[in-house]
């Protein structure tokens, strides 16, 4: 977007500039009888004025005045009767448009000229329909439909859409004195079943894409995705309301005292058969459909249904979300002092997350450790590792994250890295917990470099039950620890 006053002046500047150097040219060539020189490069300043200015003339043709009202346009609610109408024609086309930066001329210019604006647009569209039978409509603030029988191919569409997209780039819009480039992005759908949807979800790729124009493109895969998400939502609420959110835990292993004597409780969903969905299933979809928050109180009250079962802690993972959701907070301390069993808890906040909020989460945190709880960095090494954000939160245990220990046994750098994580929490007095051990070798090194505790599926894989002495024989008895040292 550039206005009309400084442009306007610039161009006449240059144009001043050229015909005074014409003459200054003119005056020394005279002076210094070098006509040929003064022939070129008169020549030369009068071209490139002369084009300057015809290309100033033309501009000119293509500005518009505003217009008064812009004409009463249908509505959505007209559109979508249209649709309804349409349902089973074929050709037909879908066109969502929006004004590029509209809220910026609202911001700078004033809601009254930005009206004038919406009148100018809703006329210049008009003119502009693919054909006689187009029908323009205007939407919610700066967004308009066109809907059309016209087309016969996805071809011919996007031939349209590029004219479009290239007479809106050419245009100059004067409105009240001020000169307006606008812009518009674009996106449509033909000949498809749900077409407002696709034609939405075109649109929606082609503002991610910050492009001109999307037409949507029927994949299978993108149906089966949605298909799928559908699906997986309403299995996570059926298995809040049934209790088939299920803590799988997985033992931490004490390297010194020989015992496990910790484990992380990690979420399950039972679906069918007694087949048990991960996270990576399941997290981002009840993210999107507002059911997290359910989940994480509907896990944490299956792990207090545990607690009391063997001598062991048992610790839980805490997002930032969750410590923000002041629903889910109140639930987590309600229950921890009404059950006296801080104690037995440690909740293990992810590292990789950050945190913005350092008052309203340590708040909180704070709150935790006054009722007994521990508190463990998940994923330490993974995003920022900050070491003032260790210091201020007060914790217990840093777990190193699985990135630095997978290759630990050979890669010397992570060994490095590793060493100065243990020896900087061994001097502020903090547990360090390996993940991902997975192996003998990888278990031998983080024990060399200093490791308190182990985690990993060389410990033990996530189980529904815990880890019993006879878990403990078995283990003994194929040598995967040297139970004696």
């Amino acid at each position: 977007m550039q206005y009309s006053a400084i442009r306007i002046f610039l161009r006449n500047l240059t144009i001043f500039i050229l015909f005074f150097l014409f003459l200054l040219f003119d005056t020394i060539s005279i002076y210094y009888n070098k006509k040929d020189i003064s022939i070129l490069l008169s020549t030369t300043l009068l071209i490139v004025a002369g084009y300057i200015i015809v290309q100033n003339i033309f501009r000119k043709k293509s500005i518009i005045p505003a217009g008064k009202n812009g004409g009463k346009l249908p509505n959505r609610e007209s559109l979508l009767k249209t649709l309804k109408e349409c349902e089973q024609k074929r050709p037909k086309a879908l066109i969502l448009i929006n004004i590029d930066s509209f809220e910026d001329i609202n911001d700078f210019f004033g809601y009254d000229f930005g009206d004038k604006v919406l009148n100018v647009v809703s006329d210049w569209l008009k003119r502009n329909l693919p054909n006689d039978n187009a029908k323009l409509y205007k939407l919610e603030a700066d967004n308009y439909a066109i809907f059309t029988e016209h087309f016969q191919t996805k071809d011919e569409l996007i031939k349209y859409l590029k004219a479009l997209s290239r007479k809106i780039l050419e245009m100059n819009f004067v409105i009240c004195d001020n000169e307006l480039d606008i812009g518009f992005t674009m996106g449509a759908a033909i000949n498809q079943e749900n077409l407002l949807k696709l034609t939405h979800s075109a649109f929606k790729t082609s503002k991610m894409k910050k492009a001109q124009f999307e037409v949507y493109i029927e994949d299978k895969n993108s149906e089966n995705i949605h298909e799928k998400n559908i699906r997986i939502n309403k299995i996570i609420k059926k298995a809040i309301q049934n209790k088939k959110v299920i803590p799988f835990f997985q033992p931490i292993y004490d390297i010194k005292l020989h015992k496990i004597d910790k484990y992380e409780s990690l979420m399950r969903i039972e679906s069918s058969n007694n087949k048990y969905m991960t996270p990576s299933e399941f997290l981002s979809i009840s993210k999107k459909s507002k059911l997290y928050p359910r989940l994480t109180k509907e896990m944490f009250s299956r792990v207090i249904d545990n607690i009391g079962s063997s001598k062991a802690e048992y610790s839980v993972n805490l997002s930032v979300n969750d410590i923000l959701d002041k629903d889910t907070s109140y639930f987590i301390l309600n229950k921890l002092e009404k059950n006296d069993i801080g104690s037995w808890l440690v909740f293990e906040i992810l590292e990789s997350e950050g945190i913005k909020n350092y008052k309203e989460v340590t708040t909180f945190l704070r709150d935790l450790k006054a009722l007994g709880a521990k508190l463990a960095i998940d994923d330490f090494g993974s995003g920022y590792s900050n070491f003032e954000y260790i210091l201020k939160l007060d914790v217990d245990f840093l777990k190193v994250d699985g990135s630095l220990i997978r290759n630990i046994d050979i890669n010397e750098d992570t060994q490095i890295i590793t060493s100065t994580i243990v020896n900087f929490a061994k001097k502020l007095q903090i547990k360090t917990i390996a993940e991902y051990v997975h192996n003998k070798d990888i278990y031998e090194k983080i024990k060399l470099l200093g490791f308190d505790y182990a985690q990993g599926y060389y410990i033990g894989e996530p189980k529904k039950y815990l880890c019993t002495s006879k878990n403990l024989d078995y283990l003994k008895e194929h040598d995967i620890f040297d139970f004696t040292s």
